[in-house]
């Protein structure tokens, strides 16, 4: 088996090798963030599972010509812009699991953005993998935690990892050749090891949620009042800008940490950030936790002055 498109991630493709020698599990969870493969890893490992030829996906057999030209009548994307998963949707894909496979031996439904289902959705998804049916379930989140202990168990659990800075500095040469070799660096200092990151950037240059993390962490190094009124704006976010806020100020504090690791405070601040990042869905109240951030900045930074 092999991933063509997903570049890296060597350990994830070893651990996922296995499963087709044997049989591929009902569900599985792939986990990463923004930009790392997800949806890429979830179309390869259906070409694969739908691939009739020798090394899957040879890329030449009907059933993997029938998948690239976006026509295979047994592969299944929901959600694929992301965002909020309707409960709607999950339901279409239960009632559509348990009818027959037209060709392959089984279906595969990829649901992007996953971690975006509210308990509704999980419940509803829940009761289809709890019965045995010829439909491969992949579930595409940042973390696996965003979704609900009873969905994790009973799917099989598969993380991305960011790509190295060299290996990002030559897919940008290569994709981006218009680019200055100046934004292409700015690109790979903002992008956390994410490729498709980086590409954004450079093609829309850095939004709102990225100047203002950008100010959030200058703040901690200068004051109190400075952070307050950064995590202010924060809070008047939406919650999905004010996670893309929560992400963009953790890229920021691992170049930070890199820059200076004297600054004990930015790995225990970076954790507090990424614990938000995952809890956004589930609290109603930017505005709740930019405070909560302020407090605990304010309070493990500040305090001891």
């Amino acid at each position: 088996m092999q991933l063509p498109r997903l570049l890296g991630n060597e350990r994830f493709k070893k651990a996922l090798a296995p499963f087709f020698r044997e049989n591929f599990p009902q569900a599985a969870i792939i986990e990463g963030a923004a930009g790392l493969g997800k949806k890429t890893a979830a179309f390869d490992i259906a070409q694969a599972l739908m691939c009739g030829g020798e090394a899957p996906p040879c890329g030449r057999c009907g059933p993997c010509v029938r998948m690239q030209a976006g026509s295979h009548p047994d592969y299944r994307l929901f959600n694929p812009e992301g965002g909020p998963v309707k409960v709607d949707d999950i339901r279409q894909a239960r009632r559509l699991s348990f009818i027959r496979p037209s060709e392959a031996a089984q279906k595969v439904f990829v649901v992007n953005d996953a971690g975006r289902m509210n308990v509704q959705a999980q419940n509803a998804l829940l009761k289809v993998l709890e019965e045995p049916q010829q439909t491969i379930f992949l579930l595409l989140c940042q973390q696996a935690e965003q979704l609900l202990e009873t969905v994790r168990s009973r799917c099989v659990r598969f993380r991305l990892e960011p790509l190295s800075e060299q290996e990002i500095r030559r897919q940008l040469e290569e994709r981006a050749p218009q680019a200055t070799a100046e934004d292409r660096e700015a690109a790979l200092a903002r992008c956390g090891g994410s490729l498709g990151q980086a590409l954004r950037r450079i093609q829309e240059g850095p939004g709102k949620t990225e100047a203002l993390a950008a100010r959030f962490v200058r703040a901690l190094e200068q004051s109190e009042l400075a952070v307050l009124e950064a995590c202010l704006e924060a809070g008047a976010l939406p919650r999905e800008e004010f996670g893309q806020f929560c992400d963009e100020s953790c890229l920021g504090l691992w170049e930070l940490a890199k820059k200076s690791p004297e600054k004990g405070w930015t790995l225990p601040v970076y954790d507090y950030l990424r614990g938000l990042s995952a809890r956004v869905e589930v609290n109603a109240s930017a505005s709740a936790m930019s405070g909560a951030l302020a407090a605990y900045c304010g309070g493990l930074i500040f305090a001891q002055n």
